[in-house]
């Protein structure tokens, strides 16, 4: 098991959000603009999840994972047999 960068994930937690944000005005400046319906902002939102949001934290989730897997088998090693 590697041990994962705790500044990189910072950074990529801070990218992700920082994405996020600028995505969200520009999809809702994008629908103003084209005049559409709002649920095609909620569409849109739902989409830029999915396709960027998403898969940008993949490496966070499994850091904690591991982290949660790691905390657990100490626990288990502590309980002795």
């Amino acid at each position: 098991m590697t041990v994962p960068d705790v500044n990189a994930l910072k950074r990529r937690v801070l990218l992700t959000g920082a994405l996020s944000i600028f995505l969200f005005f520009f999809t809702g400046w994008a629908v103003a603009a084209l005049d559409a319906d709002g649920g095609w902002f909620l569409i849109a939102l739902a989409l830029e999840y999915l396709l960027v949001v998403r898969p940008l934290m993949r490496p966070v989730r499994d850091a904690v994972k591991l982290r949660r897997r790691l905390a657990y088998q100490a626990w288990l090693d502590e309980q002795g047999p």
